[in-house]
């Protein structure tokens, strides 16, 4: 089989990193009590947001997991 070329590789290594830093940025809105004031500790509308951060990383991850 073909190896893919190396801007490829590199995409594909970017696309990875941004998912993990949606995840990572969900995990860190729910279990942190800083967020500059943007939105209340606790709050359903922080929880909704770091939810759709959470599950948005997931999907960008599987779509370059699939490719």
């Amino acid at each position: 089989m073909k190896e893919k070329p190396l801007h490829e590789k590199i995409i594909d290594l970017a696309s990875l990193l941004m998912a993990l830093t949606y995840i990572g940025g969900g995990i860190y809105l729910i279990s942190s009590s800083l967020s500059f004031n943007l939105l209340p500790v606790g709050s359903m509308q922080r929880n909704a947001f770091a939810g759709i951060l959470i599950l948005y990383g997931f999907y960008r991850g599987y779509r370059v997991w699939k490719k």
